[in-house]
């Protein structure tokens, strides 16, 4: 009833790693696979036999069911196998996309004068201050009519909270509009 060809190496088994000893493998009456141990043993609870296509078929014997004359009681190899559990490693996380560079920050903060946390209040007294001197009517230079034409560009975008919000993140003025 059983062969030697009958017999291939362990596949693992219920979270196992292969073992690599020779099992048989059998067809339960569900149609699921079952490794077997290769030799009958006397204490098994599975019967095994070949059925008329010469496929190795198995059951659970029990008190209803006892073992049959032809069939073979066998210990199913889930139980003495000695593989390692296999433990599941989850799979590597995506690669993160590339970081944007972080926006050149302070421009404007630098022109007026005060730091990046500095209040409302700050910036406007910042900007009154630096108005005073940098005027055309004070000072005729004509370096110094650019200078006070970008202090008041910074002025506009840092004294609005939304303008002043979309410049810290991005490190642009926002698009006039």
């Amino acid at each position: 009833m059983l062969s030697p060809s009958d017999l291939k190496a362990c596949q693992g088994s219920k979270g196992k790693l292969p073992c690599g000893k020779q099992v048989r493998w059998t067809r339960s009456e569900s149609g699921a696979q079952l490794a077997v141990d290769p030799a009958p043993h006397p204490d098994g609870n599975t019967a095994v036999w070949r059925d008329v296509h010469r496929v190795l078929r198995s059951r659970r014997i029990t008190e209803d069911e006892p073992i049959a004359p032809w069939e073979k009681r066998m210990t199913p190899h889930a139980a003495t196998c000695t593989g390692k559990l296999r433990v599941e490693v989850p799979p590597p996380p995506p690669p993160r996309p590339p970081r944007r560079p972080e926006p050149p920050t302070g421009h404007l903060y630098d022109l007026l004068g005060v730091a990046g946390t500095a209040s409302r209040d700050d910036i406007t007294r910042a900007y009154r201050r630096l108005a005073r001197q940098l005027h055309p009517d004070v000072n005729p230079d004509p370096a110094v009519r650019t200078r006070f034409q970008e202090i008041g560009e910074a002025y506009h975008v840092l004294s609005d909270s939304g303008r002043r919000q979309a410049y810290d993140l991005t490190g642009r003025p926002p698009r006039a509009g």
